[in-house]
Parts: C-alpha cells; structure tokens; sequence
C-alpha cells in the first residue's frame, strides 16, 4: 500500500459497532451530476436488482468508511403535478453536523427550531391531553434522522468515479450500515476461528467486493437491500494509482448532498415553495414573486433562478433520487 494513504481497519469498524451499540436498549456548492449517487432505487415495475461496489476510505485523511450525518424529512406536495413526495435537507445545527460550512450556513436549524418550540409547548401547564399528543407528533417530525454516507465505487461504472451511497438508520437495526459492520466483524471472527488470523474484507488492496441486492417490498416506495461479500479477495483495481486517485478524490458528502440556508428552509415548512429573488439578493415564496411580477403561479417564472447554487435531493430508505 503507497504510504500516508489511509485504508479501512478492522478498528474502524469495532468502534463503529460500539457505536452502534451505544444506547440500545434507550428510546431516544456543487455541480449537480447522477454520477455522484449510488442508485438503489428500484426502477417502476422492477422488482429486484443487483448492484457491486467496493467501499473506499471516507477521504484522502479518514480511513473510517462510515460518515454520520443528520437530516430532515418533509412530506411537499408538488401543485403543478398533484403529488406528494418526500424530501429531505441537512440539519444546518453545527450539533448535529459539525463539518457543513457554518461560517456559509450559520448555526440555526429551524426544523431543529420546530422540534424544540412544539416540545416545550407541549409540556406547559394546562394543555389539554390532546393537544399535547398533536404538539409531540409535530415536534417528533421535526427531529433530524441519523443517516450514514458512505463512498464508493459501482462496478461495471468504474469510469463514473467515486460515488456517495446515502442510508438511514434504523431501531431495529436492519439498516445497511449495521448489516455491513456485522458482515465485517463476523468474516473476521471466523478468519481468526480458522486461521489464526484477522481478515479484513474491506480492505483496499486484499479485501473483497461488496454485493447488494435491492428488492421491492409490499409497497411501491418499501424496500430491502441485502449485503454479501464477493468470494474471492481483489484489490479495488489492478491498477495501484486508481486506487490511490479513487481514495484522493476531493468530493466531500457536504459537496454531494448541498445545504440550503435557512432562510430557504424556512419556507418549506411554512408551506411555500422558495424561490431565489436575484434582485432583492434573498429567498422568498415563489407564489407571492410571481404576484408581485405579474405572474400566473403556474408559469415558469424567468426573472429570477430558482437555484444559484443547484441543490441536490437525497436518496434514502424511501426516499425519491434527486434525478
């Protein structure tokens, strides 16, 4: 392995199933391209497929595959189709996502906002069982949702580059990430059992590929993915400086699944569909612009761009692609 270039250990993925483990048992700017997402969304009217990647370090300074991120999800209702849809956006609270760009974003959630204002409502004096129960639901919808990034390459799509595969977390632990660390650590103990010595499938160099089988559920939107490791022990290419381009390339998570400022987010909770106003330099609710322009709400409104820096949509478990 060239040297100073990290690589996935065994330690990593002990720590990440510790934490995993914590608290089992409590109740508690870039240029948007298809590339940069793993696709795992089933396509309408298939039912099952397979996809094979090899999992890459977090960055050319992080060997730990796994990034934890925080998101919020909100259901909108897109007016000019007549459909809901889910869409989720990262929590702008530095808590919960240390390394987004704060000096850019700030350090004010106001999904995280909502969460606390409903909750503290919820618990004065005098109100009614009732409107307790609609308080905490509301303040529980607007909790951020533990997800994990991981990096990657497609095989069969190697000249696609490095792409970022999205998954939330579960309670019941069923997610990709537990599936993976339980894969790992088990191939390890049974190397150890047999051989005398550890086995690291994730390794760069003399780990394995990693199988996926993606199958549609009782629902449209309800999906499984099912993980197994390749038979057979390869490094992620043949050629050594792949490898090392692969584990240098710049594109961060943060890059990948772009912020929207507050002010934006505002907005979408509020019910209104933002809208960029390149004369006042702000956001602002895209119906009462085109008012205000002498525009029909549903015409393509020209003046102004809706997106200065292109936003991204994520995939999860339910979730829709941003494509």
């Amino acid at each position: 392995m060239p040297e100073n270039l990290p690589n996935i250990s065994l330690d990593d993925i002990e720590n990440e199933y510790a934490r995993s483990n914590e608290g089992a048992n409590d109740k508690k700017p870039s240029t948007f391209s298809e590339k940069n997402y793993l696709n795992v969304r089933l396509a309408k009217g298939e039912n099952v497929k397979q996809i094979t990647i090899r999992i890459l370090p977090t960055s050319e300074t992080v060997a730990n595959p796994f990034t934890h991120v925080h998101f919020h999800s909100v259901q909108l209702k897109d007016a000019e189709k007549g459909e809901t849809q889910w869409k989720t956006y990262v929590c702008l609270n530095p808590r919960n996502n240390p390394d987004i760009d704060h000096e850019q974003f700030g350090n004010k959630c106001p999904f995280c906002e909502e969460n606390y204002k409903a909750y503290q409502e919820s618990i004065k004096e005098g109100v009614s069982p009732a409107q307790k129960e609609i308080l905490q639901k509301y303040s529980i919808s607007n909790k951020p949702k533990e997800a994990v990034i991981l990096r990657c390459i497609e095989r069969g799509k190697e000249n696609e580059g490095v792409k970022f595969w999205k998954f939330n977390i579960r309670q019941d632990k069923t997610d990709p990430y537990n599936k993976l660390i339980n894969l790992v650590r088990q191939r390890n103990l049974e190397s150890i059992k047999a051989l005398g010595v550890k086995k690291n499938i994730l390794d760069c160099y003399s780990g394995r590929d990693i199988h996926l089988t993606i199958t549609r559920g009782n629902t449209e939107n309800q999906t499984s993915i099912d993980i197994m490791e390749d038979g057979f022990d390869t490094p992620a290419s043949k050629d050594k400086q792949q490898i090392v381009d692969w584990i240098n390339d710049p594109k961060k998570w943060s890059d990948v699944f772009t912020c929207k400022p507050y002010d934006y987010l505002r907005l979408v909770i509020d019910g209104k569909t933002p809208w960029f106003d390149r004369e006042q330099k702000k956001w602002v609710d895209r119906a009462e612009y085109n008012s205000a322009h002498g525009y029909k709400t549903e015409t393509v409104t020209t003046a102004a761009e809706e997106v200065p820096q292109q936003p991204t949509e994520v995939i999860t478990d339910s979730d829709d692609l941003p494509f």
